[in-house]
C-alpha cells in the first residue's frame, strides 16, 4: 500500500508552491472536473471528496476505473505528457480540489523536480496495482482481492483509521465492480462472501466495513480471525 495521499508526502514548501500557483474550486456531486478526449490545461489536488476516474469502453458505456480521495493528485499525467485525457474524472459527492494550469504546474515541476518523482512514483504503483486486478481478479480469490480494493478505499476514505473503527463507503456495484476490474455478478458473489464471514455489510450505494482486522487480514492472503461472540 502507499502512503495516503501524495499531497502528504510532499513536504510544505513544495505544497506551498503549488497553492500559490494554483485556486481553489468546489464541485457539485456529478459534475465533470475534465472529460476523455479533452485538452490537458490543468491538475487537481483533491482536498475534500471522492473524485471518479472512468473512461467510456468499446460499447460506449462510461467504466469506472478508479476512486481518489483526499489528499490525491488527479489530472496530473496528461498535463506532462501534452496529450488529450485519457478519463473523464468527475465528482462523487461535494469535491473541493486545488487547481493549477498546465503551464504553472509545469513550472512548478521545473523548480521543484521531487515534485515530478513523487508524482511518476505513484503513477508507476497504480500501474502495477491496475495490473495486479487484471489478472487475478476474476480468479478463485475474488474475496480476497475484493478485500484488498476496499482495504485501499477505506484508507483514503479515513487517513487516521483503526482496526476498531468501522468506515463506511459510499460507491455502487457499478462503481465497486470498475473498480475491482470485474463483473457485477462477480463483485456481488465476493460481496456475499465477505457478509458471510462477517467483514462487511451492505446496503443501498453503501458497503460498511465491520471488521476491518479481519479485512486487512484477508486481503493479506491470510484467514480472517474469528468473530467474537
Amino acid at each position: 500500500m502507499t502512503e495516503y495521499g501524495i499531497w502528504r508526502r510532499l513536504t510544505p514548501a513544495e505544497q506551498s508552491a503549488l497553492r500559490g500557483a494554483g485556486h481553489l474550486k468546489v464541485w457539485r456531486p456529478g459534475q465533470i472536473l475534465a472529460l476523455q478526449g479533452s485538452p490537458p490545461t490543468s491538475m487537481f489536488v483533491v482536498l475534500r471528496g471522492w473524485v471518479k476516474i472512468s473512461a467510456t469502453n468499446y460499447r460506449g458505456e462510461d467504466a469506472p476505473l478508479a476512486a481518489r480521495g483526499p489528499a490525491e493528485i488527479v489530472g496530473e499525467v496528461a498535463p506532462i505528457s501534452g496529450l488529450p485525457r485519457s478519463a473523464t474524472m468527475s465528482a462523487i459527492d461535494e469535491v473541493h480540489t486545488l487547481v493549477v494550469s498546465r503551464e504553472k504546474f509545469l513550472g512548478v515541476l521545473r523548480d521543484r523536480p521531487r515534485i515530478a518523482e513523487e508524482i511518476f512514483r505513484t503513477a508507476a504503483i497504480r500501474l502495477q496495482q491496475s495490473d495486479r486486478l487484471r489478472l487475478e481478479s476474476g480468479g478463485p480469490d475474488f474475496p480476497q482481492r475484493l478485500a484488498a480494493v476496499l482495504l485501499e478505499l477505506a484508507l483514503q476514505h479515513a487517513l487516521d483509521w483503526t482496526d476498531e473503527k468501522q468506515v463506511v463507503l459510499h460507491f455502487n456495484q457499478g462503481e465497486l465492480a470498475g473498480f475491482a476490474r470485474v463483473s457485477r455478478s462477480t463483485l456481488i458473489r465476493g460481496l456475499e462472501e465477505l457478509r458471510r464471514l462477517g467483514v462487511v455489510r451492505t446496503a443501498r450505494q453503501r458497503v460498511t466495513i465491520t471488521r476491518p482486522r479481519a479485512l486487512r487480514e484477508l486481503a493479506a492472503g491470510r484467514p480472517p480471525p474469528a468473530e467474537e461472540a
